[in-house]
């Protein structure tokens, strides 16, 4: 990650040479504030270290849940309890420092903020006795977090973990230059080596060829070098010829894998004057009997023995000349260029080239219903029910933690409850109407931002049971007459985007509609900061970034539209679906946007080339509604009239590796594996008994679990582990 730096340089050369002046000091000011400090290790640990000696405790903590957001979510479930080990570890270091350095005011203030995060912890339970103990550095219970040991061993171990899953990041495009680079130069010293070597076999005097025909011992094992491939191969004697030019022209050009030099295949860029050379088998290979094994060394020294010097010479010259005998027995070989990118893709590597747009699927994926299959990578562990909803239940969100899920229905009642081992409610809060929009604050495991249809929005405490605050028509009037589509939350949790459309009025109002809008509120002050006017669609769901610049809507007009927060200004948009827009994700490295609209079709685009298309296939039956429910809250409306009811939570969600989707289903949450070519699917849980509405997905657990809920009120939740 080192050469992150200069890469930021090279930007900034570009952008001065197109004259983009407004971008490179945006940049400019962006890099100053960067809080991955360009993923250089030393200079993290450093800031880290910092904010420990001067008594930054907020600076700390944001920098520790930007590094959460950031990285350590993409972590796999094996490594999370390493990273709050550390997390533990640092502030422990920090209680150490204002001991150490005599700053009780600052050590009172530590327990102060922090008590509400760590009195549930059991490791921190003695600790909170600090403040009032004397000696501390010579009790048997703190002793040793006094030690310089100790402390040198924590940076230690912080710096060591860093760079380990620093070099684990995937890069975009533009960073990978110097692997391709090397990759390239690699390649072509392997080629020139190689082709060193057969000129030197080619050339050697005929006192060199009688020790080439001489018999030698096989090499040792531990030797095993790049004919290791020919040796296993048995040719007949009548394809005995055709598996000598075989064996010249991998010679020449790309050699199988070697167990010593790990080589993949290759093409090199140009033919070797001797890849045509050998026109016919020796007569001692010739007679080998079928089935006989030949040595590599062997079997290509005998070969260049046989090759008379006048047709050496002549093979030289019509490889030179291009004739069509000699274009007809080489294949053409490949481009560098090309061999990089097929190579990438052989390891399994996304290509890096520029995605193009490719044809829509018309067929669906298959709808198949099976609870396991062969190419699963899940395994289905345990399935229970929650059935404490009497109304369609319309979201269901686990909090960042993954230890409660907040599930709301239509009836305006809002359950908080834990899902594991066993479903068991927490506490509930009831609001005036349905509940639209249903936002944990990232930061934290308590707080709750709840909106509804009558423009209301309160912040709930999990864990004191009781509401923060509550904003509505009444308290703010820019909020009168509307209705609440959808609200995301800022990473810093310091704001709140607020998406709302008019209500509709009764005929004979003569006053005019206000037009739909994206409200900006600040948290603290709990007042509507800036207001920006939405022209042409309706946001019905939205995702930020990972620093809250930019904003992912997906509108009912169908378009997908990103929006500077900082302007605010619509930076890009493209029509995604044919109807509306109903889901947004970006994927975990935020190269690539997800959608899904009502004409049930899954796309992925690209955020790098906004509006091209990555993937785009029609998902199963109904995987997108619509969700018909009867008028006295039965599901499907047998029996009586039925309304057709809008989803206000997400119809997808994404698994932390980007690569697998958790959709709704008639009969239960379908997984699939998301691939450029379409969608894969691994697993069907056919565990409910009406259409499921929204799904959510968390992975904070050591083994993954899944929420889907139903048109009948019900919750299923699943318990899956990757394999």
């Amino acid at each position: 990650m080192s050469h992150i730096q200069y890469l930021d340089d090279l930007v900034k050369e570009y952008l001065l040479f197109r004259g983009f002046t407004h971008t490179l000091r945006t940049l400019d000011n962006e890099i100053k504030i960067d809080k991955d400090k360009g993923f250089r290790v030393d200079r993290l640990v450093d800031q880290i270290v910092s904010s420990i000696q001067t008594y930054d405790l907020l600076g700390l903590r944001e920098l520790w849940a930007h590094l959460d957001r950031r990285i350590f979510a993409r972590l796999p479930h094996t490594l999370l309890p390493c990273v709050r080990k550390l997390e533990t570890s640092i502030l422990r270091l920090y209680v150490v420092n204002t001991i150490q350095t005599n700053k009780s005011e600052k050590l009172t203030e530590f327990f102060e903020k922090m008590a509400a995060d760590l009195q549930s912890q059991t490791e921190w339970r003695e600790w909170f006795i600090l403040p009032y103990l004397k000696g501390v550095e010579e009790n048997p219970s703190f002793a040793m977090y006094f030690t310089r040991q100790w402390q040198d061993t924590l940076l230690v171990s912080l710096h060591n973990f860093f760079a380990v899953i620093f070099q684990s990041l995937e890069l975009p495009t533009l960073a990978s230059y110097q692997e391709e680079a090397s990759k390239i130069a690699r390649l072509q010293e392997e080629n020139e080596q190689l082709r060193v070597r057969l000129s030197a076999l080619t050339t050697s005097d005929q006192n060199s060829m009688e020790l080439l025909n001489a018999p030698e011992p096989p090499p040792p094992p531990h030797l095993m070098d790049d004919f290791y491939n020919i040796a296993q191969e048995a040719p007949s004697t009548d394809n005995q010829g055709k598996f000598i030019k075989n064996i010249l022209f991998g010679f020449g050009a790309g050699l199988p894998t070697s167990p010593i030099l790990g080589r993949r295949g290759t093409t090199a860029t140009t033919t070797t004057p001797a890849s045509t050379a050998p026109q016919q088998a020796s007569p001692s290979t010739s007679q080998a009997p079928a089935g006989t094994q030949v040595s590599g060394h062997s079997a290509l020294r005998r070969t260049f023995t046989q090759v008379p010097s006048e047709e050496k010479k002549r093979t030289r010259s019509s490889s030179v000349a291009g004739t069509p005998s000699n274009r007809n027995s080489v294949p053409e070989h490949v481009p560098v260029k090309r061999l990089v990118q097929a190579t990438t893709a052989a390891a399994g590597r996304p290509s890096r080239s520029p995605t193009k747009a490719r044809p829509q699927e018309e067929t669906p994926v298959s709808s198949k219903l099976d609870v396991t299959s062969d190419k699963s990578s899940f395994l289905l562990l345990g399935q229970e029910e929650y059935n404490e909803h009497r109304a369609v239940v319309t979201h269901a969100v686990f909090n960042p933690s993954g230890t409660l899920v907040a599930s709301a229905d239509i009836d305006g009642v809002v359950k908080l409850w834990s899902p594991s081992p066993s479903p068991r409610t927490h506490c509930g809060v009831v609001v005036k109407s349905s509940v639209t929009a249903v936002e944990w604050l990232p930061r934290g495991e308590r707080l709750l931002l709840v909106a509804t249809k009558t423009a209301t929005l309160r912040l709930f405490d999990t864990r004191d049971k009781k509401t923060v605050w509550e904003l509505g028509p009444d308290s703010s009037p820019v909020l009168k007459d509307q209705r609440i589509m959808g609200v995301k939350m800022s990473p810093s949790e310091t704001s709140a985007v607020v998406s709302v459309v008019p209500r509709v009025r009764p005929q004979g109002t003569s006053s005019s509609l206000a037009p739909p809008a994206l409200h900006t509120l600040d948290m603290k002050s709990q007042k509507i900061d800036s207001s920006y006017k939405l022209e042409g669609g309706v946001v019905n769901s939205c995702i930020m970034n990972h620093n809250g610049g930019l904003l992912v809507c997906g509108c009912n007009d169908g378009s997908v539209r990103i929006i500077d927060l900082r302007r605010p200004d619509v930076v890009a948009s493209w029509p995604a679906h044919q109807g509306e827009v109903f889901t947004v994700r970006l994927s975990p490295q935020e190269n690539n946007i997800y959608t899904i609209g009502s004409d049930n079709r899954f796309a992925c685009w690209s955020m790098a080339q906004t509006g091209a298309h990555v993937m785009d296939q029609v998902l199963h039956e109904r995987a997108a509604g619509p969700f018909l429910v009867g008028v006295g809250g039965a599901s499907g409306g047998s029996g009586g009239r039925s309304v057709l009811l809008r989803p206000y939570g997400p119809l997808f969600a994404l698994h932390q590796d980007g690569e697998h989707l958790l959709t709704c289903s008639p009969t239960g949450p379908i997984i699939y594996k998301v691939g450029d070519s379409g969608l894969e699917q691994v697993m069907a849980m056919g565990s409910s008994k009406t259409p499921v509405m929204t799904v959510d997905w968390s992975h904070t657990l050591q083994c993954g679990t899944s929420v889907a809920a139903a048109l009948d009120g019900s919750v299923s939740v699943a318990t899956l582990m990757h394999q």
